[in-house]
């Protein structure tokens, strides 16, 4: 008998994948502006996973050594206007006239690092992870297949500050002459599994 109800237990039981949430956002239009810039925002999924885990930034554009594309993140409450002002945003990443670089909040401090080649297509990967305590661990960031990490006191470790979970709200900026046919995708990834046996 107490085989059977193992065996019983055992098929009822299921592994799910814990909930993702993945945002693409929509391409910026042509820019209306001398200077070839123009932003747009965009409001983050509010049914992604409540449960601290994996952030993860996609950015594919076309390069140059001219253009700018980056991405802001943080919470629009201050007011809440649906646009990310400079005084609510937590981080600043992307691209700047052939390097990579990240602004933190305040965007006093900026860190570089030079890219592989500073023409053509090119992706940057970043993810950060915060643990089932709410700390944030380090960021990852990858240029194409290739790891690399912006130096710095202020990132090692990274700052409380930095909570993708509490983020609201991103803002694409694109700046230079030539298109950057930019796509950008945004990913809530939590941790592990759920397992329900009934």
């Amino acid at each position: 008998m107490k085989l059977a109800l193992t065996a019983l237990s055992v098929s009822l039981a299921a592994v799910l994948p814990a909930r993702a949430a993945t945002f693409d956002v929509a391409r910026l239009p042509a820019p209306s502006l001398a200077d070839g810039e123009v932003s747009g925002d965009s409001a983050l999924p509010a049914d992604r996973p409540a449960d601290p885990g994996t952030f993860r930034l996609e950015l594919t554009f076309d390069a140059t050594p001219s253009n700018n594309v980056q991405v802001a993140f943080g919470r629009d409450d201050s007011p809440a206007d649906g646009a990310l002002a400079a005084e609510e945003t937590d981080l600043i990443v992307g691209w700047d006239c052939g390097e990579w670089f990240i602004r933190p909040r305040g965007l006093r401090e900026r860190y570089a690092f030079p890219a592989s080649a500073t023409n053509g297509a090119h992706t940057l990967t970043a993810a950060i992870r915060v643990t089932s305590r709410g700390v944030c661990l380090p960021p990852q960031f990858r240029d194409g297949a290739a790891a690399f990490t912006f130096g710095g006191p202020a990132l090692t470790p990274f700052p409380a500050w930095l909570r993708p979970d509490l983020w609201t709200h991103l803002r694409v900026t694109v700046r230079g002459a030539a298109a950057a046919n930019e796509t950008v995708r945004a990913r809530f990834l939590p941790d592990g599994a759920r397992i329900i046996i009934r």
